[in-house]
Parts: structure tokens; sequence; C-alpha cells
């Protein structure tokens, strides 16, 4: 996302994002079969329940729905309904560019940009994204918990655990600074010049070129908070009630993709184990500086699903369940985007005509 007064999309980096995470993907699951594939591999693979892959790609579709609801629901809260198509297409375009961009960076901006081709403002949209963002931070800080309260008796002490409690305290500590902003703006106005006015930043910033960058962001951080405000009061909190709720429905049907995929393998294990090994894994994503964590996730899931899963199990666990939990969603999401691109291409040849 970038550039000109229509917030275009840049279309190289798109297609060299996509390069990137399939090379990453395919290098990453081709040395993992490598060590993990045997005859026993190919024996479970012949010998896998189809109903259960099915019910896992179902698990996915109603992930899709109700990370969409979240939207239609924030967006009916500040009286600028739109439809659950639309909502879809804000989720699966945003995770698309999410999923190409190093930590995620290009999530937030695409859905705020999509949201504002549905009508909204800038400020409007910026204000749903960053709420939905919150909500999402506020449902990990409260799985975190409830996993270490769940499962206290089969969560292994060391790094894990102090991994968990770290994202839990991040959670919220992310949140709170949040909120204070929103109610106070005119901090983060002032946190904000103190920034620009530190030495390298003032040396690459001339004094007119700065005042009305720092004006335009005063702007934005007025709009933003004023929507904010408006999305967090009391009137609207039965709606953020219910967004929470469909996050964790989306969570819950993306969490068990992976117990479905062993469930059709014929597995037997601790689930308890199984879910804590998923929650780091998300909560790791994030932190992978390769787009969509590709290449990384791979590799890392392979080895927390160590002592959990049969090794030759391993490679085409993670095969099916990276296939469906990110290139399902990417192909979906591009989808999305090449509509978008068409649209664009046809605005653009009209102008020109």
């Amino acid at each position: 996302m970038h550039g000109n007064s229509h917030n275009h999309i840049d279309r190289n980096r798109v297609k060299k994002g996509l390069v990137f995470v399939f090379s990453l993907g395919v290098l990453a699951m081709a040395g993992i079969m490598f060590f993990t594939f045997d005859t026993s591999t190919l024996d479970a693979l012949k010998k896998m329940n189809p109903v259960y892959l099915l019910l896992a790609v179902l698990a996915v579709l109603i992930s899709w729905l109700f990370s969409a609801a979240a939207f239609y629901v924030l967006t009916k809260a500040i009286k600028r309904p739109i439809s659950m198509a639309a909502s879809g297409r804000v989720y699966l375009g945003g995770s698309f560019f999410g999923f190409i961009t190093p930590f995620g960076s290009g999530l937030m901006p695409t859905q705020a940009y999509l949201l504002s081709k549905e009508k909204l403002s800038p400020g409007q949209a910026t204000a749903v994204t960053g709420a939905r963002a919150m909500t999402s931070s506020w449902l990990f800080a409260f799985l975190g918990l409830m996993i270490l309260i769940a499962f206290r008796s089969s969560v292994p002490e060391g790094i894990g655990t102090n991994i968990l409690i770290g994202v839990v305290a991040v959670a919220l500590i992310w949140s709170l600074f949040a909120l204070y902003f929103i109610k106070r703006p005119a901090d983060a106005i002032r946190i904000v010049r103190r920034i620009f006015n530190i030495r390298p930043m003032s040396r690459f910033f001339k004094d007119d070129r700065r005042e009305s960058f720092e004006s335009k962001i005063d702007d934005e951080i007025n709009h933003l908070s004023a929507n904010l405000k408006d999305l967090f009061s009391p009137k609207n909190y039965f709606a953020l009630g219910l967004v929470f709720l469909v996050e964790v429905g989306a969570w819950f049907a993306l969490f068990s993709v992976l117990p479905l995929v062993l469930l059709g393998l014929g597995w037997e294990g601790s689930f308890s184990t199984l879910i804590f090994r998923m929650f780091l894994l998300f909560c790791l994503v994030p932190a992978s500086p390769t787009p969509g964590g590709s290449g990384a996730v791979e590799v890392g899931f392979t080895m927390l699903l160590f002592s959990v899963v049969p090794a030759h199990l391993i490679g085409l666990v993670v095969l099916v369940w990276r296939a469906l939990t990110y290139y399902f969603t990417l192909l979906a999401g591009g989808f999305v985007v090449a509509k978008l691109f068409s649209r664009m291409s046809a605005t653009e040849r009209a102008d020109v005509g």
C-alpha cells in the first residue's frame, strides 16, 4: 500500500512478495519432508480419513466468516454499515497483504484502505481496524490466561510458559497505552513531536517539511481519537462484546484445524499440550521478519510438534495444516486483490479515455 492520492496498491511489490513467500515456503517444506518422509508417511496418507480433512476445510471457512463478522459489527456500530460480503473482502484482502509483508505490516493499512472503498472516512476506517486489533489483543491475553489456568498441570515449565506470560503482559500493556492515548490525544501528539525533534529526524526533515508532516499527523491523531472514543463509548459496549465473541469463534475454528488433520491421520495424543504449543506458535508468528512467517513458521511448527506427533507424520501434518491455514487464505485474498486490480485498471482506462 502506498503512493498517490488514490492510495493505489504497488503491484510490483505484490508480485515480489508472492515470489518470496512461495520460495521460502517451498524450500522449508522440502527440507522438512526430506527429514521426516518415509514409507510410514505414505501408509498414513493412504489411510487418512477424508471426512476430517473436509471438516478442517470447513473450520477455515468458519474462521473467515467470524473474522468478517467483526468488521460487519464494527461498521454497523459507527453507523456506516457494510455488507457481510464486503466485510469478507476486507478481511481476506487485508490478510493477503498481511501474509506477504514482513511482520504482517500490510494487514491494517490494507483493511483501512478497503474500508475506505466502502465509503468510510479515513478516520472511521482506521478506527475500525484499530478497534479490531485491540479486541484481538484482549482476546490473546484472555486465551493465554485460560490456557494457563485450564491446562496448568500439563503446561511445561520453562521458556514456553515465560513466552505465554510475556504475551499476556504485552497485550494488556499495549491495550492500556492505546486506551490512554484515545482519552488523551494531546499526549500522543506531544510524543510524536518530540520524536520529530530528535536530532536524526530533524536532520532528515527540513523545517517546513517537518511542520507540514507534523500538522498532518496531528490531524490524523485527533480524527482517530475522536472516532475511537465514539466507538468505545457505552452505547457500543454490546457491539464490542459481540466483536470479542466472534473473534473467539474465529480463533476456535482456526485452532481446530490442526486437531482435525491429526485425527484424520489416526493420531492419539495430548490435546492440552498441542493447544499450548499452537498458541505459542501463533504468538511468535507476528515477530517473524519473513512475510507471513513463511519458512520460519514451517520450521518452528516442526520443532514444536516433536515429542507430540510421530516423526513420520510431522512433515505431512505441517504441509496440510499450512496449506489450509495460510495458502488457502492467501489464495482467497489474492482473488479479492485481483478483482480490485481489475477495477482499478478499468478506472484508469476510463480516466485516460
